[in-house]
This record gives C-alpha cells, sequence and structure tokens, in this order.
C-alpha cells in the first residue's frame, strides 16, 4: 500500500501551508483566506468570487478572455459547470445524481472529488485567485483544506464509512487550471502529523481516492454510441526521474479525459443526452496509505479533441 502512495507523487514532507495560515489546524477561516463578508464579490482580471445562487456557498466563476468558462463550488471543491469555448459555450459538464434528464439549474457537483470523505466539504478555502499572465496562459483558482484529526465529515455520499475522521490531520490542496478549450484539475493530500516523531504518529488511509464526473458531448453520437466505451490508452512505463505515466480515453465524440497519478480510468455510457454523455472515475491505481510527512498528488484534464 505504501508504494502507492509513492507511485503518486509521495514527499517527504506535507503540503505547506500558505504564509498567511496559521500552523494549528481548523482555523482556516480565522486566517481570512475566504471574504468576511462572502457575498460581496472579489474580482482578479477574469476570476471572480461571490455567492452560488443554488447552495448559497461561496464559488469561483472563470471566464477566459479567449472564450471558456467553469464555475467551483469552493465547500467540497468540485466543478459545477465547464463550458469551453467551442461550439459556442455548451455546457460539458452534466448533473451527478442518475438521471436521464437535465435538471435545470442543477449544482450538485458534476466533477467532484472521491473516496475522499476525510475532508469536509466546509474545510475547503480559497488559498489563490491568479488571471492569465501571459498570451495563452489560463486562469488559476486553488483552493486549501486543513483537517484536524479525528474531524468527521458529514454523513452523505462520499463520507468514510465508519463516519469517523483521519486517523492524523490532514493537508490537502486542488488546484483548477482553465484554457479555452481544457480543464486541468490538480490534486495533493498529505498526512500532516509531524513526521520526526513518526514511531508514534499514526497513518491515513485514504483507499483508491481521486474524482468522479459525468460529461457530455455536443457532436453526433457515432455508431458506436450505446457500447462499452473504448478501453483506456496507457503510455509506457516511466522510467527513472520521469514523471508518473498518463492515461487517457475518449469519454464521448471530441472529449477526452487524461490522468496522471490517478490513472485508473473508468467509464460507463450515460443516456443523458443525444449527442454521447459518460459517467466517469479517474481514482489511485491501488490503495495509497500515507506515513506522517508522506502525500500523494496527481491530476486529471478534460479537453476538446
Amino acid at each position: 500500500a505504501r508504494s502507492a502512495a509513492t507511485q503518486l507523487g509521495s514527499r517527504p514532507a506535507p503540503v505547506p501551508l500558505p504564509p498567511c495560515l496559521p500552523s494549528s489546524p481548523g482555523r482556516l477561516q480565522a486566517a481570512g483566506i475566504m471574504p468576511k463578508r462572502p457575498a460581496e464579490e472579489q474580482l482578479i482580471g477574469d476570476v471572480a468570487v461571490g455567492l452560488c445562487p443554488i447552495t448559497g456557498g461561496p464559488m469561483a466563476s472563470l471566464t477566459h478572455p479567449d472564450g471558456g468558462s467553469c464555475q467551483v463550488l469552493v465547500q467540497g471543491a468540485s466543478v459545477v459547470s465547464w463550458r469551453p469555448a467551442r461550439d459556442r459555450g455548451a455546457e460539458r459538464l452534466l448533473p451527478a445524481e442518475a438521471t436521464t434528464e437535465l435538471v435545470p439549474g442543477s449544482q450538485a457537483g458534476q466533477l467532484r472529488l472521491c473516496n475522499l470523505g476525510m475532508i469536509p466539504d466546509d474545510a475547503w478555502t480559497i488559498e489563490t485567485l491568479q488571471g492569465r499572465k501571459a498570451t495563452g496562459g489560463p486562469l488559476v483558482v486553488s483552493l486549501f483544506a486543513e483537517v484536524p484529526a479525528g474531524c468527521q465529515a458529514a454523513a452523505g455520499e462520499g463520507a468514510a464509512p465508519s463516519g469517523a475522521g483521519p486517523a492524523a490531520p490532514l493537508a490537502a490542496r486542488a488546484k483548477f487550471s482553465l484554457w479555452p478549450d481544457r480543464l486541468l484539475i490538480e490534486l495533493e493530500v498529505a498526512n500532516a502529523a509531524d513526521d520526526e516523531d513518526a514511531m508514534a504518529a499514526p497513518e491515513v488511509d485514504l483507499g483508491c481516492c481521486g474524482f468522479q464526473g459525468h460529461c457530455c458531448s455536443t457532436a453526433a453520437p457515432s455508431s458506436a454510441a450505446g457500447s462499452a466505451a473504448p478501453p483506456p490508452q496507457t503510455r509506457p512505463q516511466k522510467a527513472a526521474g520521469e514523471e508518473d505515466p498518463e492515461e487517457s480515453v475518449e469519454l464521448c465524440p471530441g472529449l477526452r479525459l487524461a490522468g496522471r497519478g490517478f490513472s485508473r480510468i473508468t467509464s460507463s455510457p450515460s443516456s443523458a443526452t443525444s449527442g454521447g454523455a459518460a459517467r466517469w472515475e479517474a481514482l489511485a491505481p491501488s490503495p495509497v496509505v500515507l506515513a506522517p510527512g508522506e502525500a500523494v498528488e496527481g491530476q486529471i484534464s478534460l479537453e476538446l479533441v
């Protein structure tokens, strides 16, 4: 199990806290990362933070100067809308719930974390907002979470089976980068226990964590629509010093999902739209167990092809 953490990018130190944050867990709100008055929008170029009209929680809206947009719910670190520039900005994310009909205004978290119920939704706060720095560059929003040992997440989908919190404190970061026709999500989770006392500090079993989503295409379905999704295309195993291999699969016509680290990709056709749709998961290839000071990291991307 320890080798899984190494494969996904284990590090000798946990995710570092932002300079403006206190070192003690559970005090992110007091550090002022989120606006003291969430209803008041904060603007940084083409990145805005306001309130979600459905959930009432904080939401980051990214609108790229070259076209394309996405909306990220801060609580839960989930993407509820992704509209690439192509095809007149058609929505590519579908409601997460099992339904064959689109629900107008649904904000259920169409692209969200999977098997990470140890991190409560309300633990996530905004760490940084970044506008486009160069021509062709992305818009970026980074979220950060601290979870004290034993902190219990609310019951619900994705929560730990026992309802118990992590055995050791966790630190996590989720970074969302938007280009006109591509969305990249990077995730890192660390066991923030003091590695100097590794013998006494407990390990944290994250299992096969990663992402899940429900996406659609605006292209006409091929003759194979409704059949099993094509097998993932896996690149050769990495050599020493190289990055983890990337695995990719065409979810539906013209839409590709790629994963590095969270590279065990499975998908199944969905009948939510006539143009082709799929539900998918991108998980760690084997259970992840983090010793004190270790971190797991990986990324997924959705891109029009």
